[in-house]
C-alpha cells in the first residue's frame, strides 16, 4: 500500500535544494561567490549546532538560518530556477510521498503567475520522472499578502493542470505586522475549506498577543466550519486542513485542537534548532497530542538548511511521543498518510 510509504507534508521549497543542485544554477546564473558563501555559512551552522546546549542556542546560531534563507534567494533567480528546483526536491528527499510548499514571487521581470506555472511544471516533470508522489502548495504570506490575492491562490490550486496543487499554506514571518487577519482571515479558511482546497496552517510560532488573536480568529473559523458542513463526522478536518508547529499555544488554543482533531506537523530538528523545544523537556506538541497514535505527521520543514531528511525527523520524532499501542512503523505511516491532501 502507498500509504505505507514515507510522507514529509511540511517541506518548503526555498529550504530543501540539494547542494549540487545549488552549485549548477550558481554557476548559471553567474553568482558563485554567493554559493561559496553559502555552503561556509551552511557548514559553520551545522557545525555549531550538532548538539543543543541546555540554555538553547545562541541568537547569532539562529540569525545563520536567516542568512543561508538569504543566499539561496540571491542563488535563485528564474522562474526555471524553480521548475527545475522542484524537481530537484523530489529526487533528492527520501519521501516517496511529498507535498511542498512555496510562496510565489516576481523574478526577473516575470510574474508570480509565471512563478506558479513553473512550480506546476517542475511537479509534472518530477511525476513523469519519478516513482514518487509530490504535489504542490502556495503560500501565503500573511505580512504581505491581501485576501484578493489569497482568492487567486486558491483559484490557481483548483485550476492546476493534472490536480499538481492541492492546496494554500499560511505563513510569514510570525513577529512581523500582518496584512491578513481578523475577518479577511476568517474568509479565506471558509473560501479554501468550501472549494476543497487544503489548508496548512503555520500557528503558534511567536509567544506574542497578535500571534494568539490569529490562532484564536483560525480556531473560531475552523470550528463553524465544522458545525456547519460536517457536525456528525469523527474527524472532519482530516485530508483537509493541517497544523504546523503549534509551539506557543494558551490551554484553550490546546483544548479546541484537541476537540477538532486537527492534524499537527511536528519539525523535530527545526523545532530544536529554533529553540522552540528545549530536548531536555517534553516536547510542547505533547501538550495537545502525546501519542504517535493521534494525528501527528513529522516532517523536514527545510531539509537543506536544518540538515535533516525525513527518515532522521521520524526517528526523532519517535522519541518525542509516547506509543502506548505499540504501532509498528508502517502503521505510524498509515495513520499519518489519513492527513495527506491528496
Amino acid at each position: 500500500m502507498f500509504e505505507q510509504n514515507t510522507s514529509d507534508l511540511h517541506c518548503h521549497l526555498n529550504g530543501s535544494f540539494s547542494l549540487p543542485y545549488l552549485y549548477e544554477v550558481a554557476k548559471k546564473n553567474g553568482c558563485l561567490d554567493k554559493y561559496t558563501s553559502l555552503v561556509a555559512l551552511r557548514e559553520a551552522y551545522l557545525s555549531k549546532t550538532q548538539k543543543q546546549p541546555e540554555e538553547g542556542y545562541a541568537k547569532e546560531d539562529i540569525h545563520s538560518i536567516w542568512e543561508i534563507f538569504g543566499l539561496i534567494q540571491a542563488i535563485i533567480q528564474t522562474p526555471e530556477d524553480i521548475s527545475l528546483g522542484t524537481v530537484d526536491v523530489i529526487r533528492s528527499s527520501a519521501a516517496k510521498y511529498m507535498e511542498i510548499r512555496t510562496t510565489p514571487k516576481e523574478m526577473t521581470d516575470k510574474s508570480k503567475d509565471d512563478y506558479i506555472n513553473a512550480f506546476e511544471q517542475g511537479l509534472l516533470a518530477a511525476a513523469q520522472s519519478t516513482s514518487k508522489k509530490a504535489f504542490g502548495l502556495l503560500s501565503l504570506d500573511r505580512t504581505i499578502h491581501s485576501f484578493s490575492e489569497a482568492q487567486h491562490f486558491i483559484k490557481r490550486v483548483v485550476q492546476s493542470p493534472e490536480g499538481v496543487l492541492k492546496g494554500i499554506d499560511i505563513s510569514g514571518n510570525p513577529i512581523a505586522p500582518r496584512t491578513l487577519r481578523g475577518k479577511d482571515l476568517e474568509q479565506l479558511i471558509e473560501l479554501a475549506l468550501n472549494s476543497k482546497v487544503g489548508l496548512a496552517i503555520h500557528m503558534g510560532e511567536a509567544d506574542t498577543a497578535v500571534e494568539r488573536e490569529d490562532t484564536d480568529t483560525i480556531l473560531t473559523a475552523l470550528e463553524a466550519w465544522v458545525k456547519t458542513n460536517a457536525p456528525q463526522q469523527a474527524n472532519p478536518l482530516f485530508g483537509k486542513v493541517r497544523l504546523g508547529h503549534c509551539i506557543f499555544l494558551t490551554l484553550e488554543q490546546k483544548n479546541r485542537i484537541r476537540a477538532l482533531n486537527i492534524p499537527i506537523e511536528v519539525c523535530p530538528t527545526c523545532h530544536s534548532k529554533l529553540n522552540w523545544h528545549k530536548e531536555k523537556s517534553p516536547h510542547p506538541v505533547t501538550g495537545v497530542y502525546s501519542d504517535v497514535e493521534q494525528p501527528i505527521a513529522f516532517a523536514t520543514d527545510d531539509e537543506f538548511v536544518f540538515g535533516a531528511g525525513i527518515k532522521t525527523e521520524y526517528l526523532k520524532g519517535l522519541g518525542l511521543f509516547s506509543n502506548k499501542n505499540e504501532l509498528s512503523k508502517k502503521q505510524i505511516k498509515e495513520n499519518q498518510a489519513q492527513f495527506r491532501f491528496a
